[in-house]
């Protein structure tokens, strides 16, 4: 469709969907727009012209006549795609936009193999994540026994499920001594000790006791003695609940499996 404003159709360019600007370079004379009875001015005119710039919307054909579909019908508007004139039954909305039946077709089966592809994209990702906690919960770490102990005892953040795993199976393979040897070795570097009262004297030590023990609680004194009580939270009126406790492999895995529990309560796992 030629330009209504200067006639020219080489030079033009495409700004919106049906919507073109003439980039024609045409003298003030030529403009098809000017007033019929204005008179040229005297003398030569400019040397050089001045770019059209013009913007219409393409409603009829380049060769002048109405623009119409590849079917004969009257177009209603022209495809984002192809940039076509088509009517109504050979084009539809997509997105906003209008498309042709043949662009639209393609754009569909874009959108469905884009569709397919994120689809298997999750599929890969969750088979992915279940492989990962099949491997967490099939293999152990190897911890070493006194990073086993921290990892329990010490509240830095959560613990996954391997690492807790990995520490109990860590701690549950040693005595009852060696296990009362490595948490006095552990345990002046993670905290101060704490001072509890039983009956008329004060223990110093270390407490092993959370909201989820299950209403048990241990407490090692720098001496290497164990006391437990059957409840949590010391004071200094509750002297008397402290008892004095041979330490052997069922306290041991008692302390481990609380200790465990409440690092699984804490990290969410439980």
């Amino acid at each position: 469709m030629p330009c209504p404003t200067c006639g020219a159709t080489d030079e033009r360019t495409q700004i919106l969907p049906g919507y073109w600007r003439c980039d024609a370079v045409v003298g003030a004379d030529e403009l098809v727009s000017a007033p019929s009875g204005a008179h040229a001015p005297d003398g030569p005119g400019p040397s050089e012209g001045t770019r059209c710039g013009a913007v219409y919307s393409q409603q009829r054909g380049d060769d002048g006549g109405p623009a119409h579909c590849r079917c004969g019908d009257p177009a209603i508007g022209e495809c984002t795609e192809c940039s076509h004139p088509v009517c109504a039954d050979h084009s539809d909305l997509w997105l906003g936009w209008r498309v042709c039946d043949r662009d639209l077709a393609n754009a569909r089966l874009r959108a469905r193999r884009a569709a397919a592809e994120e689809e298997r994209r999750r599929e890969q990702e969750a088979a992915a994540a279940e492989a990962e906690r099949e491997r967490q919960r099939t293999t152990l770490l190897e911890l070493a026994e006194e990073d086993s102990a921290w990892l329990l005892y010490v509240h830095d953040g959560p613990r996954t499920d391997q690492e807790i795993r990995s520490a109990v199976h860590t701690l549950r393979g040693l005595t009852a001594e060696e296990s009362t040897a490595l948490w006095l070795h552990v345990l002046p570097h993670a905290s101060e000790p704490e001072t509890r009262r039983q009956g008329l004297t004060r223990l110093a030590g270390w407490a092993f006791e959370g909201a989820d023990y299950h209403g048990r609680s241990w407490f090692l004194t720098r001496k290497g003695d164990w006391y437990r009580s059957g409840s949590y939270g010391a004071t200094a009126t509750e002297g008397d609940r402290w008892k004095k406790v041979r330490f052997d492999d069922v306290e041991k895995r008692a302390v481990i499996d609380e200790l465990a529990w409440q690092k699984r309560v804490d990290s969410g796992l439980s």
